[in-house]
Order: structure tokens, then C-alpha cells, then sequence
């Protein structure tokens, strides 16, 4: 996998309703995790990984496994994100 790649997903990790807090512009409460724990965390099946961007920007690359949601589709996944019952894991670059 590519290291830029898992650099970008770490970035940004937050559950669901902090998702909420970071598009208020308040980052400093979303957890963030480090790119180790982030690799582990997706070989393992820990974390559902979700590519904000659009669709053209996510079919030039993605991060193998990524679920594409536009950022402002978000909140109408927000009960099928929850149902995953994983860390959500939202990148954007």
C-alpha cells in the first residue's frame, strides 16, 4: 500500500460525531492515530476507511478498500456508518 496514501488517511480519524465537530472547524478534539496504528488498524479490519472527496478525485486513487462519501453526503450515511460499529477513518487529500 502506499505510504503517501496511509499518511493522508491518518490525518483525520474520527467517529462518526466528530465528523460534526470538525466541519464547525474545532479539529482539536477529533482523535488523530499515528501511521502504524493506522496500518495495523486496517489489516485488521478495525476501522472502515471513508474517502471524502469526489468521485473524480477518488477514481484517480484511493486507498485500497476506501468508501467513497462526499463530504456532504455524510450526515445522510450517518446511520449506516454507525451500524459498522468501527472507527471511522475519514480522509480528504
Amino acid at each position: 500500500m502506499n505510504t503517501r496514501r496511509l499518511m493522508l488517511a491518518a490525518a483525520l480519524i474520527a467517529t462518526l460525531p466528530m465528523l460534526a465537530v470538525a466541519r464547525q472547524g474545532d479539529e482539536s478534539s477529533v482523535p488523530r492515530m499515528s501511521l502504524p496504528e493506522f496500518k495495523k488498524a486496517l489489516e485488521s479490519g478495525q476501522v472502515l476507511v471513508i474517502d471524502v472527496r469526489d468521485a473524480e478525485s477518488y477514481g484517480i486513487g484511493h486507498i485500497p478498500g476506501a468508501v467513497l462519501i462526499p463530504l456532504a453526503a455524510v450526515a445522510k450515511k450517518a446511520a449506516e456508518l454507525k451500524a459498522a460499529k468501527k472507527t471511522l477513518v475519514t480522509y480528504c487529500a
